[in-house]
This record gives structure tokens, C-alpha cells and sequence, in this order.
């Protein structure tokens, strides 16, 4: 690590948040002359982004002549490149947003853990969204919509994803119509307002009848004792339903009161 490159960037580097990471990641790597030689793998983990973000980004760097290539990176394993940092030559305000370039593999940031597996580790992501997802087929085809998905500037988190797919999971009564994961994501299901289900209360039929009965009795103008001897073989449950009803119904047919103001 470079105390006079850290030094630098802190104090003078033209970038702000991720791209200021990034650049930081890469002096901490430098020596005094600024050649550093870190992986983009090893950038990404360290400046916390995904590595095609990281390629994209370094790119724009050298176009903005804050770094310059002294060995490209070759095929292989271990082939990493050689790079310089550079105190730039332009006055423009790079701060600005850099285009297409820095927005690749990203997502909205709001600090939560799964929100960090969709815009650093993608791969891991779905892993995550596969493992929630209630059915597992066509892989494959998950995984490429999903990277789809995610390559656009408004994708969803995978916080929403998951509780999506744990909303539809729990609608789900019969597997055969249950969508697979990439016909889900392409149809934008997770947008779905949320289904609520409605409790039917479901009343006894005996009860029912025993109400029934307390409410013909009050109608007939019948007395109470003359509905409790025709319910006499009856349980206590059903007595009291008709004695309940029988009153409601007795009181409903009462004449209102009138109120002079």
C-alpha cells in the first residue's frame, strides 16, 4: 500500500461513492510509483461491486486518464494486468454519472444483506431466489432471465423478489399451475398485488336450525319457556343459539322509541 497514492485519491480523486471505493481499492494496492496489479476479482471484493462492473468502471478510468495499462491481463489463470495510477489531465466533473459504463450488473443500494447478493454477487443471488422459488424447473431459463432482469437500471431487489415468491408460493393450492421461475420473472409477477384470502365463517347446520327455530318461535309470538319445552331434546349448544335468536329477533321487532328534540 502506497501511503502517498491513499493519500491522494482521498484528498484529490474526481470520483464519489462506488467509483471512489474502487479507486481507492486500487492504491491500496499501489506502490509509490502507482503500479498496482490486483485481480478484478480481488478489486471487486474489496470495493464490494460485481467484477463486469469493475471492468466497465476501469475502462472509463483509463479514458479519463486516471490510470493507464502497463500489461493487459492475459488469458489464463493468474494472467492479471499491470496497471498505473495517474493524477489525470482533465478538468471535466467526474463525479457525473459515467453512462452505461457504471451501471451494469447494479441494483438500488438500502444496505440490507440480500439486496448485497443482487448487486455484488449475482451469481449467488439467484441461488438464493431459486432456493425460495416453490418450483424447480428449467433451470437454465431461470438463470438467464434473471440475469436479464438484473442488468436493467430499475431492477428489483432481491428483498422484493423473495417476499414476492414467498406471497405467490403461499397462493399456490395446486403445483401443476404453478409458473416456472423464468415465465415468472419475465411476466414481471412479483408487481402482483398481494392476494388476500377471505375467511368464510361456515356456521353449523344444527346451529343453524336451532336459530331458525328461535326466530319462527318469535315471529309466532311465542313465549320464551314455550321455546325452551320445544328444544327440551335439544343440546345445550343448540338452546342457547335459539335463545339468542330468539331475542335479537324479539328486539328487532320492537317499536323505535320516538326521540322529540
Amino acid at each position: 500500500m502506497s501511503i502517498k497514492w491513499m493519500t491522494w485519491v482521498w484528498q484529490s480523486s474526481p470520483y464519489s461513492g462506488e467509483r471512489l471505493l474502487l479507486h481507492l481499492a486500487l492504491a491500496d494496492y499501489a506502490n509509490d510509483e502507482g503500479v498496482c496489479f490486483p485481480s478484478h476479482h480481488t478489486l471487486a471484493r474489496k470495493a464490494r461491486c460485481s467484477t463486469s462492473w469493475v471492468s466497465q468502471t476501469m475502462r472509463q478510468m483509463i479514458k479519463d486518464n486516471m490510470i493507464e495499462v502497463i500489461e493487459r491481463a492475459g488469458n489464463g489463470r493468474g494472467k492479471v494486468g499491470r496497471y498505473r495510477l495517474t493524477k489525470g489531465g482533465t478538468e471535466s466533473d467526474l463525479s457525473d454519472d459515467l453512462g452505461v459504463t457504471t451501471t451494469a450488473n447494479r441494483s438500488h443500494f438500502n444496505g440490507s444483506h440480500t439486496l448485497l447478493l443482487n448487486r455484488h454477487e449475482p451469481s449467488h443471488a439467484f441461488d438464493v431466489l431459486w432456493k425460495a422459488y416453490p418450483k424447480k424447473v428449467a433451470k437454465g431459463a431461470a438463470q438467464r432471465a434473471f440475469d436479464r432482469l438484473m442488468r436493467q437500471p430499475d431492477a428489483p431487489s432481491i428483498d422484493v423478489l423473495i417476499k414476492a415468491v414467498e406471497r405467490y408460493a403461499s397462493n399456490i393450492r395446486d403445483m401443476q399451475y404453478c409458473a416456472h421461475l423464468a415465465t415468472w420473472l419475465n411476466a414481471e409477477r412479483w408487481l402482483d398485488e398481494q392476494q388476500v384470502e377471505v375467511v368464510v365463517e361456515r356456521i353449523d347446520p344444527v346451529i343453524a336450525s336451532a336459530q331458525s327455530m328461535g326466530a319462527a318461535m318469535a315471529h309466532a309470538g311465542r313465549s320464551r319457556d314455550e321455546l325452551l319445552s320445544s328444544m327440551s331434546h335439544r343440546t345445550q349448544a343448540e338452546q342457547d343459539a335459539a335463545l339468542a335468536q330468539y331475542a335479537q329477533t324479539i328486539e328487532s321487532r320492537r317499536p323505535k322509541k320516538q326521540v322529540n328534540e
